[in-house]
């Protein structure tokens, strides 16, 4: 067994970003790609928690809660407003695993 080489949480956060900013502008729509290109400055995030239901399903394997997470990605709701979810990435923490499914704004 080899010793497995893991994203710190930072990392797999900007890992989730450069992920989202690639495919962004082919899967949101075109009003929710504005709306990032002109506040994610200011309101963006990206939030990790444990993956929610139905990505087992969709990943087509067993998720170790250890190492993969669902990476949230939206912008900041402003005086009071809901924060505004764009995707919902699965991600592995093991630099090594090629894990990663994406949901956008309209799947979820």
């Amino acid at each position: 067994m080899h010793d497995v080489e893991l994203w710190s949480l930072d990392e797999l956060c900007d890992h989730a970003f450069a992920i989202f900013e690639e495919l962004a502008v082919d899967n949101l729509t075109a009003s929710d790609y504005q709306a990032y290109q002109q506040h994610y400055e200011s309101q963006s995030y990206v939030d990790l928690v444990p993956p929610g239901e139905g990505w087992e399903e969709l990943a087509g394997t067993e998720l170790d809660p250890q190492l993969h997470f669902e990476a949230q990605i939206g912008l900041a709701g402003e005086a009071g407003a809901p924060d505004r979810v764009l995707a919902r990435i699965l991600l592995s923490r093991d630099k090594d695993e090629s894990l990663c499914h994406a949901l956008w704004r309209g799947q979820f």
